[in-house]
């Protein structure tokens, strides 16, 4: 492979250009979110990001969290555990939310995909244990069976956790040279169908520019909250989700760069975007008059502030810092390396 298609020691610059372009995506729709209800342009935008950016980041998760001989990252599960127990302290005192264990256990919102983290690690030797077929075919069943319970309060991220499974589980299943070959096949029919996946991406964002309405049969089932109130209509919805979900990642497979470029250098620093942009977000909004501001209805300049404050967060968040700060949380080990091989 040539040099510049890694971006740095053990790193491969396309998965860190995934990741970079994906938490772009994610701050946009966080700093979109107090509004998107209100702003039509920012409402379609919001959509089409929710459509298939978090499920693609799982399974690039996924990609990376595979252990040799197997056993379970015990100090990893401490880490995204303790983080996101800190992440979601400091965002309850930043929100004014009543400090009760009721509350604190109501992962809603960004912390709990630190959770799901320590969740899907710990799930990581169960499932390669369970081969790909039997592992894929449990991941699917716990995800359509979530819906059938409501956790929508956000109770320890477990709804979200489990409906998410299957992309993790996809992640650890596949290698990740299979994923580069892809990227870089020369053969024209997965050429022929990653271009087709663009072009299908790009007609379901455009149905959504044009009709408000049109994922309203199944949005509700994309984020993975929400429990089934019409049978067998969710379930569809659900399936078509992860279906459309699929397309758009082919698409991104297809469109974002192999070498090195500015989303690399986010891709290496996704987490103290991902946590930092959060709390950025909700200092502005709960001790600011920002998201009062009329500006952030219009169509045109509402959607224009929106993105350049993305910008500015993600520009400031990605601070290396930040990120390596974090890092040494994620990487410390809490357990002496033969206590962690038990697991």
């Amino acid at each position: 492979m040539p040099q510049q298609t890694h971006a740095g020691a053990g790193r491969i610059a396309l998965f860190d250009n995934i990741k970079g372009l994906l938490i772009v995506l994610v701050v946009v729709g966080h700093v979109a979110h107090p509004v998107h209800n209100d702003n039509p342009a920012i409402s379609a935008l919001f959509d089409v990001i929710y459509l298939f950016h978090m499920p693609l980041f799982v399974f690039v998760s996924g990609l990376f969290a595979k252990r040799a001989g197997g056993g379970a990252n015990v100090n990893r599960i401490l880490s995204f555990a303790l983080l996101a127990a800190l992440y979601q302290l400091a965002l309850m005192l930043i929100n004014g939310a009543e400090l009760t264990p009721a509350r604190f256990l109501q992962f809603t919102s960004a912390p709990w995909y630190l959770l799901a983290m320590a969740y899907w690690y710990a799930a990581a030797p169960v499932l390669a244990r369970l081969g790909w077929k039997r592992g894929m075919a449990l991941a699917l069943a716990l995800s359509w069976a979530i819906g059938f319970v409501d956790l929508s309060d956000g109770l320890l991220a477990i709804s979200r956790s489990l409906a998410f499974l299957p992309w993790f589980a996809a992640g650890l299943y596949c290698p990740v040279e299979r994923v580069v070959a892809l990227k870089e096949s020369r053969s024209r029919t997965v050429r022929a169908t990653l271009a087709a996946a663009v072009a299908l991406a790009a007609a379901i964002a455009l149905a959504r520019v044009l009709d408000a309405r049109v994922y309203d049969w199944f949005f509700q089932m994309v984020y993975g909250d929400n429990p089934y109130r019409v049978l067998p209509l969710d379930l569809l919805g659900k399936t078509v989700a992860a279906a459309i979900a699929l397309v758009f990642s082919a698409a991104v497979l297809r469109l974002v760069p192999s070498r090195r470029s500015w989303l690399t250098v986010l891709g290496e620093r996704t987490l103290g975007i991902y946590v930092g942009h959060r709390l950025v977000r909700a200092w502005l909004t709960f001790r600011t008059p920002l998201y009062e501001q009329p500006v952030l209805l219009d169509p045109l300049w509402g959607t224009l502030v929106v993105l350049g404050l993305s910008a500015v967060i993600v520009t400031a968040c990605s601070a290396p810092a930040l990120t390596d700060g974090l890092n040494r949380i994620l990487r410390r080990r809490w357990l002496p390396e033969s206590a962690e091989g038990r697991g």
